[in-house]
């Protein structure tokens, strides 16, 4: 038990060394942004190979080829043919994730899937039960579940160090209103594409909520731009989450119990800092900072090298977000989007 005035103790992340998973050969569905920041990141803190990249945008899976020094096609099907693939990346925009996944699955590959999995709980279910049965692992790409803070959250929880864990305050908040498919319908909305992060943040601390309430700022098209929803849970606690695509604040992750509070900051959701202490107002705080070579998105090689262990392990669902969590986060989307009456497809 925590002595009152004591410093808790933060434990050091336990990160999976790249050199101790298999090398597997991965093909990248679509040539955005992110798929740039993840091929890049992989290239250069992991052991995995990616062997090619796929576009039905003309020229961009050639371009994205010669700048990687990989292998290109105009065509999803020229990519998952291939034998000499055994996961897939897919990057696409979120209306297109169940296609694309179950392209994927029938080719034989293994599948990590760009979050949010789908715009629709069930098409998510049908990707993972599919994955399951074929004996292939399917994977959401919530690459902060994946971080080292997070393993260190993980083992706060499992030693219990918060107590009763009654209130999560998570902001995901930025000026993103120059990224057009976010508010383009079927683009990823700013709540399923970006809030997906603070949900599942909350959901690492108190599970599925049993009610929801939510209020929104959306523009002439129905899209929302900005969603304040409050979270509640069987036991009484509470979770408060914002989220913005058009003003940016810190992204950060707070988190009190009836014995210790903690801030995950100040971007909660890249490589950053966790500052915990007891719940008394001038209560020691301990310190943990990342400061290790893989910052900001170079972050996206965390979930490639744990993929990889999942693998060799025979399993068929991550352990750090399990289907079920997955499908849980896009319900707790979709209510939220009903209740604030966004057109989002």
């Amino acid at each position: 038990m925590q002595i009152p005035g004591d410093r808790i103790r933060i434990p050091s992340p336990r990160i999976i060394d790249p050199h101790s998973v298999g090398s597997y050969r991965w093909g990248v569905i679509g040539a955005g942004g992110i798929a740039a920041q993840f091929i890049g990141t992989v290239q250069k803190h992991t052991t995995q190979k990616i062997v090619a990249v796929a576009s039905r945008t003309h020229g961009r899976a050639r371009d994205y080829g010669q700048r990687f020094g990989i292998e290109s096609h105009d065509t999803y099907e020229a990519l998952v043919s291939r034998d000499d693939v055994d996961i897939i990346y897919v990057a696409t925009l979120p209306s297109q994730h169940f296609e694309h996944a179950m392209l994927s699955i029938a080719a034989g590959k293994h599948v990590l899937i760009e979050k949010p999995v789908a715009l629709e709980p069930s098409e998510a279910r049908e990707i993972f039960e599919v994955a399951r049965s074929n004996g292939l692992l399917a994977m959401e790409a919530m690459w902060t579940r994946y971080l080292p803070q997070y393993d260190i959250i993980r083992q706060l929880l499992e030693d219990r160090t918060f107590g009763k864990i009654e209130m999560v305050n998570v902001s995901m908040c930025q000026s993103n209103l120059d990224m057009k498919r976010l508010f383009t319908k079927n683009g990823g909305d700013p709540l399923f594409d970006m809030g997906i992060y603070a949900i599942s943040f909350c959901q690492t601390f108190l599970g599925n909520p049993e009610e929801i309430t939510a209020q929104a700022v959306l523009n002439l098209d129905g899209i929302d731009e900005e969603v304040s929803a409050q979270l509640r849970y069987p036991d009484g606690s509470r979770a408060y989450v914002l989220v913005s695509g058009r003003s940016g604040i810190p992204a950060t992750g707070q988190v009190s119990g009836t014995r210790a509070k903690m801030n995950v900051g100040p971007e909660f959701c890249i490589p950053s800092r966790i500052d915990l202490s007891p719940q008394e107002f001038y209560g020691e705080v301990s310190t943990w900072q990342d400061e290790s070579n893989v910052q900001g998105h170079d972050g996206l090689c965390y979930q490639a090298t744990a993929m990889a262990k999942f693998i060799d392990q025979g399993l068929v669902e991550s352990p750090f977000e399990s289907h079920a969590d997955s499908i849980a986060n896009l319900e707790v989307c979709e209510k939220i989007v009903q209740l604030i009456g966004a057109q989002i497809k």
